[in-house]
Formats: structure tokens, C-alpha cells, sequence
């Protein structure tokens, strides 16, 4: 049974995550939310850093919508993000493309010139092959890159049977 003091904080952390993704939304939808914010963010309603965890996650749902944590792919990306980000490290960009290249396992010469610059937009920074860049900002950047990646890859064949490719003919 849950206590008063986690009911008040739960409703107030899906006011904080309705006033910064900036639309009401369903309790089963926060409900699932919270499940993911559990699964993946060791998310605890009473933790000292929920408030902040709420507002960052909501932060990120608001800029790329399909930030649910239940996407396809998603535990790949979100363990390129944390590769990056819980290091303490700087890098010049053209040297973290290279870092980031072999941790997705991508060939960077195939990488669109415009699709590294685009990376580094929706990740809110502006790309320089010269720029020093922190990893904890770096770590946004790998998130939106490994999606890149595997939407790359090349998908299995579902059926390869005879019958199948008989009707195909």
C-alpha cells in the first residue's frame, strides 16, 4: 500500500513532467512512464533526484518525441549514451566521430557530412571537427547517432520459404 507522502510526491512529479513536456497527459501513460523512468534510470518517486529525472526525461521526450525507452533499439542507444557520458573526458569532434564510429561499429566514410552535423543539432550543439566538447554533452549526441546506426543495418529477411516465394511469382 502506498503512503500518503509517495502518492503526494507521484502526482506532483507527473505535474512537474506535464509542465515541462508541456501537455496533460493520462495516468496509465504517467504510469508507464514511471515504469520506464524505473527500468532504466534506477527511478525511485521519493529519491532526492526524482524531480530531476522527471524534468531531464521529460526534457528529452519533448525534443524527440519517441523517447519512450520501449522503442526498438532503444537499450542499444541508451548504452551509447551512457558509454559516453559516464566518462570524464573531452574530445575534438572529428576524434569523437572516430570513438563514436567503432562503439556503434559503423564505417564513418559512410556517414552523410550532413547527418554528423545534423547529430550534433538535435543534440542542441553546434559541430566543429576543432571543437572541444565535454563527453556528458557528447553522450546526447551518441544517443541520436546509434539510431542512425541501426536503422542502417541490414534487416534480416522475415521468410525465405519456398511456398512464400512461390506466390511471389
Amino acid at each position: 500500500m502506498a503512503t500518503k507522502q509517495y502518492i503526494a510526491k507521484y502526482h506532483q512529479l507527473k505535474q512537474i513532467y506535464e509542465r515541462e513536456l508541456g501537455k496533460e497527459i493520462a495516468d496509465i501513460t504517467w504510469y508507464r512512464v514511471v515504469a520506464t523512468l524505473k527500468q532504466h534510470f534506477n527511478f525511485n518517486v521519493l529519491g532526492s533526484d526524482a524531480n530531476k529525472i522527471v524534468e531531464t526525461f521529460a526534457g528529452f521526450k519533448r525534443r524527440y518525441g519517441s523517447f519512450t525507452g520501449r522503442g526498438e533499439g532503444f537499450s542499444e542507444r541508451w548504452q551509447a549514451f551512457r558509454h559516453f557520458y559516464e566518462m570524464d573526458a573531452q574530445y575534438q569532434g572529428g576524434e569523437f566521430l572516430k570513438l563514436l564510429a567503432e562503439h556503434l561499429k559503423i564505417n564513418l566514410d559512410d556517414v552523410p557530412r550532413s547527418t554528423r552535423y545534423y547529430w550534433f543539432e538535435k543534440a542542441g550543439l553546434s559541430f566543429s571537427a576543432e571543437n572541444i566538447y565535454h563527453c556528458k554533452d557528447l553522450a546526447l549526441v551518441a544517443f541520436i547517432a546509434a539510431k542512425w546506426a541501426i536503422n542502417r543495418r541490414p534487416q534480416p529477411i522475415k521468410s525465405a520459404t519456398i511456398s512464400v516465394l512461390t506466390l511471389a511469382l
